[in-house]
């Protein structure tokens, strides 16, 4: 099934999840998903869990966190 990535089409098997279609996409990217660096969103805004279902023809975008988004304000 057919998929885009920031507007970068990626062809992953039917059931894959989230995750999978951004490893299909980039091998860095995903790692950075996993280690919080990067955010998935869907084309609306809503942010989707790596572990989250795909569907056919679905688009997502990946969004970089700022640094300083884990620092508490004092």
């Amino acid at each position: 099934m057919k998929v885009s990535i920031n507007k970068y089409e990626v062809i992953i098997f039917k059931g894959a999840t989230v995750g999978d279609a951004v490893l299909a996409y980039s091998e860095s990217s995903y790692k950075q998903v996993l280690h919080g660096k990067l955010v998935i969103a869907d084309i609306y805004g809503n942010r989707t869990e790596p572990d989250g279902p795909v569907s056919e023809g679905q688009s997502f975008v990946l969004k970089r966190i700022p640094e300083n988004s884990s620092k508490q304000k004092k």
